[in-house]
């Protein structure tokens, strides 16, 4: 009995010492736990606190932005990958008329432009001013941010300084003119008065009669790049197609070198383009080049003319086989009166260049050209509105960026 009671006792002492084992562990657990929560809460606080603070900073950020995007003077339209418009400020509103949240950026586009053929890098609004648009992608969503900066002062600036530049060489010019008029008038004068001389036979007179009608045309083409080029830029314009103009080219060349030894070469598919200016202007101005070039040849000259297509400008090349221009008149050779021969009068390139300017091209000599002279005319294509609604058509979220040229 007593051995029993023992045995039971000491089951019960050894339960116990379990039991309070147990529960010395299980406090040491709750302890342990206790303080994980309380540094779990504490990070937790923290990290509520930093995400609070973040959102306070990035508001901040967002109203800066904002404010920063209703100061600018320029416009900014948001577009999404419908190419309906999501965001734009009031400098948008101001060039383009009311915008709404949602609009189809095209309906904007057909109210608010009227490309003109003279735009060249920008784009004329109803309105009459013009504007330059750069184009930036979305990062991360499909859509594109369009930058629009009136430009219309800029381009009256610049026409007015040209305008004045002009006027500044115009006594320098006259007397430049006067000095050129003077030799075949001079030439002239003296074969008509060898005509009315009574000792000169018919063959003397004949003679006399071609030098002295040479003399004048000569006057009468001076006269007439002298008004091309004092016209300071203004023709009128319509619809011209290239493979027109170019026909005529030829056929004008062809007329004017019968039987001579002055090859002109077509070469190249010509593109199905519509230019806009001037026809008989342009055909003047490259009528210029291809004298330019024929007056450069020694026998056997050539003159080979390209075109290609480049976003919204024609680029026509004149290659001759001449001996190239000389790099001390690289500077000067578009220069009024200007000549690096004695039968020129330094006219024809001046003017030529003055003519693809007035319709908003460029005329250029390329320097590294080594077999000749080649000189480059690029012209802008006529735009339209269509042209201009391929902004906001966006098929993936990329980053790139164009200029007008490249989306109008």
């Amino acid at each position: 009995m007593g051995t029993k009671e023992h045995s039971h006792s000491a089951h019960l002492q050894s339960a116990f010492a379990d039991f309070e084992a147990a529960s010395g562990k299980l406090a040491t657990f709750y302890q342990n736990l206790e303080g994980q929560v309380m540094k779990l809460t504490e990070e937790l606080n923290n990290s509520r606190a930093a995400q609070a603070q973040q959102l306070r900073e990035k508001e901040i950020v967002a109203k800066r932005l904002g404010s920063l995007l209703e100061a600018l003077p320029a416009g900014v339209v948001v577009l999404d990958g419908a190419g309906c418009i999501a965001e734009f400020n009031p400098a948008a509103v101001d060039l383009l008329g009311p915008l709404r949240a949602g609009g189809r950026w095209i309906d904007t586009v057909t109210k608010a432009f009227q490309p003109q053929w003279d735009d060249g890098h920008d784009i004329s609004l109803t309105d009459g001013r013009r504007v330059n648009i750069a184009t930036e992608a979305l990062q991360g969503e499909p859509g594109q941010i369009l930058v629009l900066k009136d430009v219309t002062e800029t381009r009256r600036l610049q026409e007015r300084l040209n305008h004045h530049r002009r006027l500044s060489a115009k006594t320098e010019l006259a007397a430049a003119l006067a000095h050129q008029i003077r030799t075949p008038l001079a030439a002239a004068m003296l074969h008509t008065s060898n005509l009315s001389s009574r000792t000169c036979d018919e063959p003397a007179h004949r003679h006399g009669a071609i030098r002295a009608m040479e003399s004048m045309r000569q006057l009468e083409r001076l006269v007439e790049d002298m008004l091309t080029f004092a016209r300071d830029g203004k023709f009128d314009g319509d619809t011209i197609a290239l493979g027109s103009l170019l026909a005529h080219l030829a056929a004008n060349v062809a007329t004017n070198t019968p039987g001579s030894d002055f090859r002109f070469e077509l070469e190249g598919e010509i593109p199905s383009v519509q230019l806009f200016g001037n026809a008989e202007a342009l055909l003047s101005m490259m009528l210029n080049l291809v004298d330019n070039a024929r007056a450069a040849s020694s026998g056997n000259g050539r003159l080979r003319v390209t075109v290609s297509l480049d976003k919204a400008l024609v680029h026509l090349c004149f290659e001759d086989n001449g001996p190239g221009i000389r790099t001390r008149d690289h500077e000067h050779i578009f220069e009024p009166f200007y000549s690096t021969s004695n039968s020129g009068t330094g006219l024809g390139l001046a003017v030529a260049r003055s003519i693809a300017r007035a319709h908003g091209g460029t005329l250029e000599l390329d320097i590294g050209y080594e077999c000749g002279a080649r000189f480059v005319v690029s012209l802008p294509l006529p735009q339209d509105r269509s042209a201009v609604t391929g902004i906001g058509a966006i098929p993936s979220a990329r980053t790139e960026q164009h200029e007008t040229q490249g989306v109008i």
